[in-house]
């Protein structure tokens, strides 16, 4: 159980009463300087200070051109991939864009098909055929007393008399 006069457990690492305990009054409030670190590649050498020969000069030139030819080697490469990217985006950009002309352009004459057959439909109407036919064309309807029936047989016959009568003239005419 805890007493209600204990603040120990409201306490923090920022409170007043730890940062008064942590004060040093050898250091001051201040912080204390920090030396350079030393980059372990650059050394400084005291005394006497040995000169390079013209070969070894000419290799660290070269390697340094080397090193200098890779990075702008990569870096160009990079660039080339970055252009070919953004190309192959615009690209597909544009071909969508045309697709969607295409879809929007296919629905139009999709609607505008079914319109069309809508008009037909209504003109081919048997209605409006026989109005055409009363109206313009000045046609009547068939009468019973019209009507003629034909026998199948007897067409047959009549039809094949007619052929041959044909065939004979012509081949007295080609006779003569």
């Amino acid at each position: 159980m805890t007493n209600t006069n204990d603040f120990r457990q409201y306490s923090y690492s920022s409170d007043t009463s730890y940062l008064i305990e942590s004060f040093s009054y050898n250091r001051g409030s201040h912080a204390p300087k920090l030396r350079p670190e030393e980059d372990p590649k650059l050394k400084l050498r005291e005394g006497k200070s040995k000169l390079k020969s013209k070969t070894q000069l000419r290799k660290e030139q070269k390697l340094s051109f080397r090193k200098a030819a890779a990075v702008v080697s990569v870096a160009v490469i990079c660039l080339l991939l970055i252009a070919f990217a953004l190309h192959s985006f615009a690209l597909k950009n544009e071909l969508t864009r045309d697709i969607q002309k295409t879809q929007t352009s296919i629905a139009n004459a999709n609607s505008e098909h079914i319109s069309l057959e809508s008009q037909l439909d209504a003109l081919v109407s048997i209605s409006t055929i026989d109005k055409y036919a009363v109206e313009k064309l000045h046609m009547s309807k068939v009468k019973s007393n019209q009507i003629k029936y034909i026998s199948v047989d007897e067409f047959k016959t009549e039809r094949e008399n007619v052929l041959t009568d044909k065939n004979k003239e012509i081949s007295n005419k080609n006779d003569n």
